[in-house]
């Protein structure tokens, strides 16, 4: 192939179009490879709140649910966790006392962990 045919595919427009579309595609898994790799960050929420009560449970539920004064929610805090977290919500209950109460999410219903409210 002599230099002349050579840089007549180089210069052709094909050629230009087919390496945009080249770099474009490139460019765009590179982002894409990009936004699954960010870190996520913890959005926990913590509220003041004051148990209404504790919810009975069954042998076989692995959650106990409490209900709060001040949501309509019904939430969830799961039998297995820190018992000193179970022992101020009852504790909360029975005195009217508040306590804040952490979730994961805004939209999450499952309690995190329970301390006094200050």
């Amino acid at each position: 192939m002599s230099i002349i045919k050579s840089n007549r595919i180089l210069n052709s427009t094909g050629f230009r179009y087919l390496l945009s579309l080249l770099f474009i595609v490139t460019s765009l898994s590179a982002c894409a490879a990009l936004k699954g790799k960010q870190k996520k960050k913890k959005m926990e929420v913590q509220h003041k709140m004051t148990v209404a009560r504790i919810l009975p449970t069954t042998p076989e539920e692995t959650f106990i649910e409490v209900t709060f004064s001040e949501s309509a929610r019904f939430y969830k805090i799961p039998k297995n966790a820190n018992p000193t977290y179970i022992k101020l919500l009852k504790d909360a209950e029975k005195s009217g006392a508040a306590v804040m109460v952490k979730r994961a999410r805004e939209e999450s219903d499952v309690i995190v962990s329970v301390k006094k409210a200050p």
